[in-house]
């Protein structure tokens, strides 16, 4: 997975994650996922759907001269089409908006209490997450944060981690993003959210 960043990316979006949580008094989990689910029915349904617009076509072309190899012909080009909607590229054609949005917010919200608020005994959490097969961004932030930032103004995080994303620097995204975030908390709570230092979660990129 860390491919889709250079090492020394990596190493500068730590850094940034680590200034962060020193400044603000916060815990701040990075998550950053291949695939928020693996989707096992999206290759059925590619090679359904494949395999009867292949047959409806090519039967326009050439006559099945007996009926049986109807049946048959479908069998094959489903078993065929299965098996190539097992790629993401092919099995994007077989998922729509809406379930790939509602997999990545479950697969969020199941990371930020597993990994994040459950880890974390006193301080403040916050998340981003970024699902790279769905291109989905969630940012995530405990009760305390919720009460002084708006829903509005965490969408406004994802917007620029989608611009900088879209161009290629995802490093960028990341560190801009958290520096809107701090600049938002340190202003919302006029200063550190808390007097402890954050320390419970790894200052790193969980890649999954």
């Amino acid at each position: 997975m860390k491919v889709i960043m250079l090492q020394e990316d990596v190493k500068v979006v730590e850094a940034r994650l680590r200034q962060f949580e020193e400044n603000t008094g916060c815990e701040l989990l990075l998550v950053v996922a291949e695939s928020s689910d693996d989707y096992p029915a999206a290759p059925f349904r590619f090679g359904l759907v494949a395999s009867f617009l292949f047959n409806l076509v090519f039967s326009h072309y050439i006559e099945f001269q007996h009926a049986e190899l109807w049946p048959i012909s479908f069998l094959v080009t489903f078993l065929i089409f299965t098996w190539m909607g097992k790629f993401p590229a092919l099995k994007k054609f077989a998922l729509s908006e809406w379930e790939v949005a509602r997999e990545s917010k479950e697969k969020a919200v199941e990371l930020f209490h597993t990994q994040g608020t459950s880890e974390v005994s006193h301080q403040v959490t916050a998340m981003i997450m970024v699902s790279v097969f769905e291109r989905q961004i969630h940012v995530l932030v405990d009760k305390t944060l919720k009460e002084q930032i708006s829903q509005p103004e965490l969408d406004d995080l994802i917007v620029i981690m989608q611009k900088h994303f879209r161009a290629g620097n995802m490093a960028l995204g990341f560190t801009e993003s958290i520096q809107s975030l701090e600049e938002k908390i340190l202003k919302d709570f006029g200063g550190k959210v808390g007097d402890k230092h954050p320390g419970e979660l790894k200052d790193t990129i969980l890649f999954l």
